[in-house]
């Protein structure tokens, strides 16, 4: 089981929550050692001692590089393959992600495709913006109405919530309502570069709203602020 930046980032978030191991695991797919593993390394701060290792699969690099060699490079590296064939043709022992490290640390990053697809697990992640719908009739009178759209990335599940206007005090609402509605509080909730998240900037290098900031750490979630080139970046967001 891969655990990346995001999951790690989450079970922080959960285990500051109270939240048991064991409950952690259950709730991320994973085992309860991967757990008590990351934890002691959030909490120590410490460098992992397995990544000043070489890797199995540098035994094996002119291997790699022929099979590298022979790829459509449009169609993509599937690792998976390469794993099977080092593991068929050349004897190799060690594990997919001994391949999947090796490569990734080695070889340039694979050309960046213009949509991307993420996997989040239940409670990591939300998405939040702002929508705006001028001239609508409501009770006779034309006005203009902002939907605010909270999705959870796991599940696609949402909630839209209406506001007459688009400043912090109706931010701050309608995410009131829009968790009520969800039942909850993501680990991190994404925002877009409106102004009631951002005061300045955009993107990672945005400059928070000092009220939004306190709002999150209150509720005990993390900001993630997009980028202007999200799905194309390997790092489209931040955690503050």
């Amino acid at each position: 089981m891969v655990v990346d930046l995001e999951m790690r980032m989450t079970i922080k978030t959960l285990a500051r929550k109270g939240v048991s191991n064991r409950a952690i695991a259950r709730q991320l797919g994973i085992s309860e050692g991967t757990v008590r593993y990351q934890r002691r390394r959030l909490e120590a701060g410490g460098e992992d001692g397995r990544a000043r290792q070489q890797r199995l699969a540098a035994r094996y690099r002119k291997a790699i590089d022929h099979w590298l060699g022979q790829q459509d490079e449009e169609a993509g590296l599937n690792l998976v393959a390469l794993h099977d064939w080092l593991a068929q043709e050349h004897g190799y022992g060690g594990s997919l992600r001994s391949v999947q490290r090796f490569v990734g640390e080695t070889y340039p990053a694979p050309r960046r495709r213009a949509r991307r697809r993420i996997e989040t697990p239940p409670g990591a992640q939300a998405q939040a913006d702002w929508a705006t719908f001028p001239r609508l009739v409501v009770a006779g009178r034309e006005t203009t109405l902002h939907a605010f759209h909270l999705v959870l990335s796991h599940s696609r599940g949402s909630a839209i919530v209406w506001a007459p206007r688009q400043d912090l005090l109706c931010w701050l609402g309608v995410h009131i309502e829009a968790l009520r509605r969800l039942g909850g509080v993501p680990a991190v909730l994404r925002v877009d570069n409106t102004k009631t998240a951002l005061v300045r900037g955009a993107g990672p290098w945005g400059t928070l709203n000092e009220s939004y900031r306190r709002y999150a750490a209150t509720l005990r979630f993390h900001i993630g602020r997009r980028s202007r080139i999200d799905g194309l970046s390997t790092r489209p967001w931040c955690i503050v």
